[in-house]
């Protein structure tokens, strides 16, 4: 009786499991992942990559946004004085 030896080449490699958006980072306790809407797909990596950029860089606008609304209440140009900041147009 002649025993079966795989060898390396015969063995190959392990698949690699699909792309999985719920193991990113930012997929954390109490919430987990979070995609209501399903945007995100298992497998498709460059779309999950996409939407992670488009949402950091409207992120730090946003953040920008607010700093500037903000600084209009504190800052006023010599001609502009009475003029209402962002908050005081609200009123």
């Amino acid at each position: 009786v002649a025993a079966a030896v795989a060898t390396v080449d015969e063995v190959g490699e392990a698949p690699t499991p699909p792309f999985s958006p719920a193991q990113q980072i930012g997929a954390i306790a109490p919430l987990g992942f979070f995609d209501p809407l399903g945007f995100t797909s298992v497998g498709d990596e460059r779309g999950f990559r996409k939407l992670q950029a488009a949402e950091m860089k409207h992120g730090r606008v946003a953040m920008m946004a607010s700093i500037g609304a903000v600084g209009q209440h504190f800052i006023k140009f010599p001609w502009a004085e009475k003029v209402h900041g962002t908050f005081g147009a609200m009123n």
